[in-house]
């Protein structure tokens, strides 16, 4: 007998559920964000938008909090982008993107500046950074003099942050902060370390991720961690116990053996999804969510990702917010019921950002 294939609406229902889409769910928040793998984080009131469209009673100060009792930390992480994770998750994110080659290094950015040399300073800017938190024109400062006409300081630091345990420290990563970033070594503000085995580290992403967003097949892990290649995702189940599915197109589908599915006709409550979410960033094959929605509409050229209205668990429009208010734009008008459904939605988010 051939492996259960999934359809388009199996992957959906599931995936809202483990991304507490579904139904809002009331729990700890470090446990809420393990749970959701991390929050994307580039856009500051996006991981608070989150949480809200996620969790029951949750209020913006609950994430600033957690952020300043270090319950949370926000770091360059998938994707080299920035994320909210638990401090675990950190060390294992970290240390597991590194070993599974993360931060790919093309010929052309050897031969501008050799990988070793950016080794070096990321060790430097560290130490520096152990003695207390540096801004961003601080570490500028640093930088500077390792700058080279097509190799700016900033470029440099997002390098920099792929080698070094740095991580963003409050007011950085607060609702309504608009400053520069604020950093500090890692093992100076939060606790824990490295895990000793790198391949302990890459069970652990990989076992996350499935939590969050599985079933999934292995390009679908290497777009949300930002691999490249697949080879090391491949090496690493091949030791894990998994299950297997097979999608509508004949693709391997990986789960964790205990991971629930529900029902594909489970009601999906409508929902407004923020910018830069990653329900959308989170697969290779992204129509688990869109349905038949292009990329493009959701995804711009230059890489902003639209506040997404969810209906039966799939996007059929995007909103954004002008001074305070929710502004829907269904990409086809809206039954009156749907709207109705919206309503509530639409007053959690403006309560939320009053």
């Amino acid at each position: 007998m051939g492996e259960r294939v999934l359809t388009r609406r199996d992957l959906n229902r599931a995936v809202l559920a483990r991304q507490l889409l579904l139904e809002r769910t009331q729990t700890r928040l470090p446990r809420a964000v393990e749970q959701l793998a991390g929050l994307q984080a580039q856009y500051t009131p996006s991981p608070y938008l989150t949480l809200s469209a996620r969790l029951e009673g949750f209020h913006r100060d609950h994430l600033s909090a957690a952020l300043e009792r270090r319950e949370l930390v926000k770091a360059l992480l998938m994707r080299g982008t920035l994320h909210i994770v638990t401090p675990g998750d950190y060390w294992a994110f970290t240390t597991a993107r590194q070993a599974m080659g993360a931060h790919y290094w093309p010929p052309s950015y050897e031969r501008r500046i050799p990988q070793r040399k950016i080794a070096d300073l990321a060790q430097a800017t560290v130490a520096q950074l152990r003695s207390g938190p540096r801004r961003f024109n601080e570490v500028r400062t640093l930088l500077e003099p390792h700058a080279t006409s097509d190799i700016s300081p900033t470029s440099l630091w997002r390098r920099v942050q792929g080698h070094a345990p740095v991580v963003h420290v409050p007011p950085s990563g607060t609702w309504g902060y608009h400053g520069e970033g604020v950093y500090q070594a890692a093992d100076t503000v939060i606790g824990g370390a490295p895990p000793a085995a790198p391949d302990d580290a890459c069970e652990h992403l990989i076992r996350r991720y499935l939590a969050a967003f599985g079933p999934a097949t292995k390009q679908d892990i290497a777009q949300w961690a930002g691999l490249r290649r697949i080879g090391a995702i491949s090496q690493a189940i091949a030791s894990m116990d998994l299950r297997t599915f097979a999608d509508e197109q004949g693709a391997r589908l990986y789960d964790l053996p205990d991971a629930a599915l529900p029902d594909p006709e489970t009601p999906a409550p409508p929902r407004l999804v923020p910018r830069f979410d990653n329900l959308m960033l989170s697969h290779a094959d992204r129509s688990r969510v869109l349905g038949d929605v292009p990329v493009r509409r959701i995804v711009t050229k230059n890489a902003l990702v639209h506040a997404t209205i969810l209906v039966d668990g799939f996007v059929v429009g995007t909103w954004q917010l002008e001074d305070g208010r929710v502004k829907l734009e269904p990409f086809t008008p809206l039954p009156p019921a749907v709207e109705a459904g919206l309503a509530e939605e639409i007053d959690r988010v403006e309560a939320l950002v009053a």
